[in-house]
């Protein structure tokens, strides 16, 4: 039986339907590490504009932005992949 299983996930490894958790945590840490990047340097790069479609300052729109941007941030973090 254990012979069976080790074949099993041979098979697997070679089809490549098997990953190696190590390196899927690392890539999934590298993801949410890049998209947390991009979100905290958006409002930086959207402020203008969208200060400029409701007609307030952009220093009060980034620091609102920005605000929010990490409160979303902070909740997102809470979240931990479950890789069984």
């Amino acid at each position: 039986m254990l012979k069976a299983q080790e074949r099993r996930i041979r098979l697997q490894k070679l089809k490549g339907e098997l990953i190696d958790r190590a390196r899927a945590e690392t890539l999934v840490f590298r993801l949410a590490r890049e998209e947390r990047d991009v979100w905290v340097n958006w409002p930086a790069r959207a402020v203008a504009l969208m200060a400029a479609d409701l007609g307030v300052e952009p220093a009060a729109m980034q620091k609102v932005l920005e605000k929010h941007v990490r409160a979303q941030l902070k909740e997102l973090a809470e979240v931990k992949p479950d890789l069984r």
